[in-house]
């Protein structure tokens, strides 16, 4: 039976990937560390020897690497705590897996880009804005210096059904329709929300087609089709909930401590190459986030019933 590790287990994606995966003929090692329950093996990824016995003692023939310091302006706040997951984890990841024989996939992100020329191609030249996309990009150097064999997923930002609506810059919005008073949002930012359910069903089929061929090495994209501010994604929430969203004010320029890009719409042409393509809408993967999320929106005294 197939094995796969998947780090990061305990965060936004990592425990979409589980969950689908187990759906599967396979046998998951979910790891996490912050977070990890009785479920879940507790890795520290930043220690190259417990990583390297933990490899060493289960195997796995499959590894998605999923754990990331994910937010920028943390990331400008905490650079080398950021560049210690983002970089030298990746790096000492990588380099277990090879010597034992494991196929890797790194999640990466669309802020290697610049947002300057949109759609990005996986060959296109990266140049991240922010500390945050720097650190994604040198892993993403990192692991395919290790193995050219190995994977690099991009994606962009991400939602999905959360324990607490601060783990997704989509989901987090809602607090902002509940509480009224007058505040804005970005209006500027052009973003492609993807639902994690979403990337975990393209990712069955990816891990399928390397069991099968063992051709998917390199870069690749994921992303959902629909193209909307942080404003228009509020607002497009706002009308799912029934709720007012008039306090909440258009904002036209960027105001965050790390720097943004405009637009880094990604193309898919190579995973669409393998007939793997994005299957959820913006509507239908918000409302089901929702359903799967009702403890957290009972914390803002929000109630979701799937019509």
């Amino acid at each position: 039976m197939l094995k796969i590790m998947i780090t990061g287990a305990t965060g936004l994606l990592g425990r979409a990937l589980v969950e689908r995966f187990a759906r599967e003929d396979v046998t998951i090692l979910a790891c996490g560390y912050s977070r990890a329950g009785s479920d879940t093996h507790r890795l520290d990824l930043t220690d190259e020897r417990a990583v390297n016995q933990f490899i060493g003692a289960h195997k796995p023939e499959v590894i998605l690497h999923c754990a990331a310091e994910r937010r920028p302006d943390v990331s400008e706040r905490d650079p080398e705590a950021a560049k210690a997951l983002n970089l030298a984890a990746t790096r000492q990841l990588a380099q277990a897996a090879k010597v034992k024989g494991a196929w890797l996939c790194y999640i990466s992100t669309d802020y290697v880009f610049d947002g300057i020329s949109p759609d990005y191609g996986e060959q296109d030249q990266t140049h991240p804005l922010n500390f945050y996309g720097e650190t994604k990009r040198e892993g993403e150097l990192a692991l395919l210096e290790v193995s050219s064999e190995f994977a690099v997923l991009r994606l962009p930002i991400l939602y999905g059904p959360v324990e607490s609506l601060d783990e997704s810059a989509v989901l987090v919005m809602l607090k902002q329709l509940m509480n009224q008073a007058p505040t804005q949002q970005d209006d500027w930012a052009v973003r492609s929300p993807t639902s994690t359910l979403d990337i975990a069903n393209a990712m069955v089929k990816l891990v399928a087609r390397q069991q099968e061929a063992c051709d998917v090495a390199g870069v690749y994209h994921f992303t959902g089709e629909e193209r909307m501010t942080k404003y228009q994604m509020l607002v497009k929430m706002a009308e799912i909930l029934g709720l007012s969203c008039q306090h909440v004010s258009p904002q036209s320029r960027p105001s965050d401590l790390a720097k943004r890009p405009k637009d880094c719409s990604l193309s898919m042409a190579r995973l669409k190459s393998l007939a793997i393509k994005s299957e959820i809408d913006f509507v239908q993967g918000v409302k089901y986030s929702l359903f799967r999320s009702g403890d957290a929106l009972a914390k803002i005294g929000l109630v979701f019933e799937l019509k």
